[in-house]
């Protein structure tokens, strides 16, 4: 109960926070006894829950016509759009017009468009003041490109700087786009600059590649996202510098590759790669943590973008110097981030998605780990045995969730198991126990232990328990036993046959057919007399349905090919289960009728 108390005062907070936030973005106040003054807010933070006043400009909302555009949005926002882009599209053609006939000169040319580019930022500044933010907003990001075109054609037209110089101007170009950006609260503004800085050292470009100049500009400009990140939430933001990020990585890293490129270890781009991955780990995390606020789909999305790239190049560049441990790369990944999410769910337990998706890539590196590293039917253990595990760690976080990766690993076990030879060659220390029955014991332990750690869990959290999740598992799990002693049967009769002469081997085939009837109709008596045991109405059905599976068997298939005394045997087997089974329901059938509601719950 104080578990439960304690996560509803966590909602709540959460709550509140996104009414503050909303409220602060739309300029709507729902305070009731006190109305702020215009331009004043009442918000609360998570560091200080008591009220606090804040400068907040009260943006009214826009009235849409029929047609979904407003008046003001048409005048107001497009027209200042379009109307800033033709005066970029002004100056380029200026300083062209004017270099074509010789009117200014270069430096001139240089020297005009900066002052323009400068007088639009101070005229975005004039406007923010004056409270007209959309409108500064265009003069801001018009001043942030024609200050880049500017540099630009100084150092590519022109050549009256050198590149390092074009090069710093360039990078405080974008550090004060990302400072305006913060300043004005406008994801525009910040996308320009960031597409200005990362498009800089390909337009700045002498050919020839210097990729630790390149990575560490990269660097630069994604700690000046970290740092943006922890102020804002600007998803659109965060995504872009992240792609641009990693697209600029592969074109570096494909400028330097040779024949003899995988002759030595490249550390410098492997450490400035990790880098890059660290920055974009703690992106998402840098305000949802500092915070608490939840986690958009859009942050839990980067983080599985972040891993899977990071996996990727990462591979590329340790696998041709590690090829035979490379599996254990991803053990190392899946381990931190396993690590990463119990940490996350122990101290922040607002944020349980956020805590089982860490999971999910932690169990997708193991699996990915396990076929790198291993083969043949170990792989198909190991999957098991992190199933199971996977499944453990979910239930604990939530036991209402049901983990989609235990169910893909799960599948990804039993496919790995078909697709191996059930065969027995004689070598092992057991003809029974060979390595394909070890592995299906291991995967049928494993299913029945999620079933059972899925019943405890969901008891104890005293939690609404998914019935069909566990029909799934004792449909699933007994299909599985039924399969495994089928195809041990038929292994261990064609490693007979294979020793025995060929009179005996139609003799073997015959016992091999009546065996596996004999088998399937003990399970299935042995599911029934469970279901009575343990008072499961479910398993004594699903005992009956395949008791019934096995009696067309009997009927139809051994009766017209089994030789006559197998014949007689199969009869005889089917006939005495039957008349047990039957005893059983006449003995205790008032057991039965009278525990209908108790038994229908347990079975369940």
């Amino acid at each position: 109960m104080e578990k439960q108390l304690e996560e509803l005062i966590v909602e709540v907070r959460q709550l509140k926070e996104r009414v503050a936030y909303l409220e602060q973005k739309t300029g709507f106040s729902a305070d009731i006894g006190s109305k702020p003054q215009v331009g004043e807010q009442f918000i609360s933070t998570a560091e200080n829950p008591s009220p606090q006043r804040m400068k907040i400009i009260l943006r009214p909302k826009n009235k849409f016509s029929l047609s979904g555009m407003s008046e003001e949005k048409l005048a107001g926002t497009w027209f200042n759009r379009v109307g800033i882009i033709a005066i970029m599209l002004a100056v380029a053609f200026f300083l062209k017009w004017s270099f074509d006939n010789h009117l200014i000169g270069e430096l001139g040319r240089i020297v005009i468009g900066i002052v323009i580019g400068l007088s639009f930022l101070g005229g975005g500044e004039y406007f923010q003041r004056r409270k007209f933010f959309v409108y500064g907003q265009g003069f801001t990001g018009g001043g942030i490109a024609i200050l880049y075109f500017s540099i630009f054609a100084a150092f590519v037209f022109y050549h009256l700087i050198s590149q390092p110089v074009a090069f710093l101007l360039m990078v405080l170009i974008t550090m004060a786009a990302s400072l305006l950006a913060v300043r004005y609260d406008s994801v525009v503004i910040g996308v320009m600059g960031i597409v200005g800085g990362f498009a800089t050292p390909f337009l700045l470009s002498s050919g020839q590649s210097n990729r630790i100049i390149l990575f560490t500009y990269i660097a630069i400009l994604d700690l000046g996202v970290l740092v943006v990140a922890y102020y804002k939430k600007w998803p659109v933001f965060n995504y872009l510098t992240f792609f641009f990020t990693y697209i600029s990585f592969a074109a570096g890293l494909a400028g330097i590759r040779t024949p003899y490129y995988y002759a030595t270890f490249d550390t410098v781009s492997f450490s400035y790669l990790t880098l890059f991955f660290l920055i974009y780990l703690a992106v998402p995390f840098s305000r949802n943590i500092r915070l608490k606020e939840s986690f958009l789909w859009t942050d839990i999305k980067l983080i599985l973008l972040n891993a899977v790239i990071y996996f990727a190049l990462s591979y590329t560049l340790l696998n041709p110097h590690i090829h035979d441990w490379i599996g254990f790369w991803a053990v190392f990944l899946g381990t931190m981030y396993l690590l990463l999410g119990l940490f996350i769910y122990r101290r922040h337990l607002e944020a349980k998605n956020l805590s089982l998706t860490l999971l999910a890539i932690a169990a997708g590196f193991m699996t990915v780990a396990i076929p790198l590293q291993f083969n043949g039917y170990w792989i198909s253990m190991a999957w098991a045995m992190e199933a199971v595990i996977v499944f453990y760690l979910s239930f604990k976080i939530n036991p209402n969730k049901i983990p989609a990766v235990g169910f893909l690993i799960l599948i990804l076990t039993f496919l790995s198991l078909t697709i191996q030879p059930f065969r027995i060659t004689g070598n092992e220390p057991s003809v029974l126990l060979n390595k394909a029955a070890v592995a299906y014991l291991v995967f049928i332990l494993a299913m029945a232990l999620i079933s059972w750690l899925y019943h405890r869990q969901t008891k104890e959290a005293k939690v609404f328990r998914n019935f069909d999740f566990m029909l799934f598992m004792l449909v699933s799990l007994n299909l599985v036993i039924i399969l495994f002693f089928t195809l041990e049967t038929n292994a261990y009769f064609d490693y007979l046959r294979r020793l025995a002469q060929r009179q005996e081997a139609y003799s073997l085939l015959n016992t091999q057919k009546l065996a596996i009837s004999i088998i399937w109709g003990l399970h299935a008596a042995t599911l029934i007399v469970l279901g009575f045991w343990r008072r499961m109405k479910g398993i004594r059905w699903f005992g009956l349905g395949f008791l019934g599976v096995v009696v067309l068997k009997v009927f139809f298939y051994d009766l017209s090919n089994l030789s006559t005394p197998n014949r007689i045997m199969s009869f005889m087997g089917l006939g005495v289960i039957l008349l047990a089974i039957s005893w059983l329901y006449h003995r205790y059938k008032n057991q039965i009728r009278g525990g209908n509601d108790d038994e229908s719950q347990s079975g369940q």
